[in-house]
């Protein structure tokens, strides 16, 4: 075999698979590989890709004309930057939406893609299993963000959750598989309220709503408990005497003062922003020695974010992005929803896709690499669906 039979073989697409996967579960644990294995699987797919063009036609989706905008916005607001060697630097976060494509290039039967989720949550479990060793034994840590940022602990965590729920949900889905998946998500919700994320929380709580009230109506009152959880907990870290309080905190007046700033440092350079920079250079001339609390390279939403990095064209354009996929989302749902385990996939990129917005109302995730990786993962989950599908038709 040569080498361009082996490229084109099923055992190198198998290859890319092994090495997108490692990617993802990675995420929870060690940035560094996920970077290297991403490495791999990009120039394996792109070899891929230039041996075999026909291919490509079969990854086309209605998302393809705004990620094409989306990294042309990226160039352009480079190119126009004050910064312009970082803004390039920083724009190769485009390159992560090479993972919605191998992972419809990769994920093309149910099985594998149920197996795929099954072992992300595996992972977690595992990672959240030491989270918890480590925390008994250290009493100085006050919230839990072994391997990560306990910020992006919390956003990872919320997503894997809403990928496992609609399984578990799924009453046509056999007990012993659905009390495995309790069993395999029970460590990370502990970690998940240990990490005491408030948009993480927050995200969850709107992405299961969106869930039950699609499908799993039944599950209301354990929804409702699961907000009761939160809401004895946050008193643990949070020591607020009314909830009223919390409108008047430190963080959220921080919050507050950083919209306000960046709306003013939109209108400096409202047609492409200021490109793919560390923002807190610029911030400081807009409003000079903030507190610690302002002291950051971000703006904390990442509607403010897209506004003040890539200006009202590139803000218009990611917006389109995410109302055609949020549109398709709802009809390969409304198509696929008569079908048990597919729907539940459908259900999780939804849930998902609403909790990652609520959540980016409060922090920058779209800018965090770990989140983004298994955002675009659980999109490609969601058109590797559609495909399939279209093509038994």
């Amino acid at each position: 075999m040569n080498l361009k039979e082996f490229v084109l073989s099923k055992n190198y697409e198998v290859l890319i698979y092994i090495f997108l996967v490692l990617q993802v579960i990675s995420v929870f644990f060690s940035i560094g590989v996920s970077s290297i294995s991403f490495a791999i699987a990009g120039l394996l797919f792109v070899l891929r890709m230039l041996l075999n063009r026909d291919e490509i036609k079969g990854l086309k989706t209605n998302l393809d004309l705004f990620f094409f905008a989306f990294v042309l916005v990226e160039i352009l607001s480079a190119l126009f930057s004050d910064y312009k060697a970082e803004a390039f630097f920083q724009s190769r976060r485009v390159l992560l939406i090479a993972v919605f494509y191998m992972a419809i290039f990769t994920l093309k039967d149910v099985e594998r893609i149920y197996n795929t989720i099954f072992a992300i949550g595996v992972v977690s479990a595992i990672a959240s299993v030491v989270e918890l060793v480590v925390y008994y034994f250290r009493l100085d840590i006050l919230w839990v963000g072994v391997f990560q940022a306990f910020m992006t602990a919390g956003e990872l965590k919320m997503i894997t959750l809403l990928l496992l729920f609609p399984l578990y949900l799924d009453r046509e889905i056999s007990f012993r598989r659905r009390a495995i998946i309790l069993l395999v998500m029970a460590p990370t919700y502990l970690t998940f309220l240990l990490t005491f994320v408030r948009s993480a929380w927050l995200g969850f709580i709107a992405g299961l709503f969106l869930i039950v009230i699609l499908r799993y109506r039944y599950f209301f009152p354990g929804w409702v408990f699961l907000v009761v959880v939160f809401y004895l907990f946050f008193p643990l870290k949070y020591r607020y005497a009314h909830v009223s309080e919390v409108l008047g905190s430190e963080t959220t007046v921080a919050r507050y003062m950083m919209w306000k700033t960046g709306f003013k440092m939109f209108l400096q350079k409202p047609l492409l922003g200021y490109g793919d920079i560390d923002l807190y250079k610029v911030y400081i001339k807009f409003r000079p020695n903030p507190p610690a609390s302002e002291r950051h390279g971000h703006l904390h939403n990442n509607f403010v974010m897209w506004l003040v990095l890539f200006g009202i064209v590139g803000f218009a354009f990611i917006i389109g992005l995410f109302i055609r996929m949020l549109i398709d989302m709802f009809i390969f749902y409304k198509n696929l929803s008569a079908y048990p385990v597919i729907r539940d996939f459908l259900l999780s990129g939804l849930g998902i896709f609403v909790a990652f917005h609520v959540s980016g109302m409060f922090e920058w995730n779209f800018g965090d690499a770990e989140i983004m990786t298994i955002f675009w993962f659980v999109v490609g989950i969601v058109y590797s669906i559609n495909k399939i599908f279209s093509t038994v038709k």
